[in-house]
């Protein structure tokens, strides 16, 4: 997949209303398509903090740093989390802070290997971490680690791997930026009354479940149902398919 640039992000908002509306698969893609900003006409008024979260995703792909849309992910955290949506945004969004958080921590990291050639043991070995970055998104600890390159254990001090507890091998921002793939999944989707409520089946070729917005399937997370459609969120973004 060619990497993300800012000719993704298109601004359509000086074109007439027909020419801006876009569909749910449009506006958040599952396949290796690029993802555009666009107004999303015809939704319903539940979903615009949805669309507000793909407006800042497309700034974070288009390179924008950190400064530039970190206080916006953390708004959708700032919000009680009373429906799946809400919550979902949140969970994606933590996924975004703690990438620029690990920026800032790589910073202190590469300063001590400056004055020592190595890195630290551990991330006590910093000193006092500013206070919003004593803790992972999550409120957990960071999880550190030294990495000896491969048949070189003397060298244990020249790598270092660092994430948050729930996603140790957390990809760094820049990673995250320049090598996203499609979302995979590989689910027959059918519609369910459970209990007179709409519910999705997913069938898929290692696991099958029936759930509603809320309820996880193979790492993802249903969001919303909508008519012949529903948004899902995976560990760092959100897509729509189609049923």
């Amino acid at each position: 997949m060619r990497s993300p640039t800012r000719a993704f992000a298109l601004l359509l908002f000086a074109l007439p209303f027909s020419a801006m509306a876009a569909t749910p698969l449009e506006i958040w893609p599952a396949g290796n398509v690029a993802p555009q900003e666009v107004e999303a006409g015809g939704l319903p008024r539940t979903l615009q903090p949805a669309v507000r979260f793909q407006k800042v995703f497309l700034k974070i792909l288009a390179g924008e740093k950190p400064g530039g849309w970190q206080a916006d992910m953390e708004s959708f955290c700032n919000q009680p989390a009373q429906t799946p949506l809400a919550a979902g945004l949140c969970e994606v969004a933590r996924v975004w802070i703690a990438r620029a958080q690990m920026e800032e921590i790589d910073a202190l990291l590469h300063g001590y290997y400056r004055r020592n050639i190595r890195f630290p043991g551990t991330l006590a070995e910093l000193g006092q971490l500013p206070q919003s970055l004593k803790k992972d998104p999550w409120d957990g600890s960071w999880s550190y680690s030294l990495l000896a390159p491969k048949g070189f254990s003397r060298l244990a001090g020249q790598r270092y791997q660092l994430g948050p507890a729930r996603f140790p091998k957390l990809t760094t921002l820049s990673e995250a930026v320049r090598e996203r793939a499609p979302q995979p999944h590989a689910w027959v989707v059918t519609p369910r009354d459970v209990a007179g409520s709409t519910a999705l089946e997913f069938r898929g070729t290692k696991s099958t479940a029936v759930i509603q917005p809320g309820g996880g399937i193979d790492g993802c997370v249903l969001l919303f149902i909508g008519n012949k459609w529903a948004l899902l969120a995976g560990v760092d973004q959100l897509f729509a398919i189609g049923f």
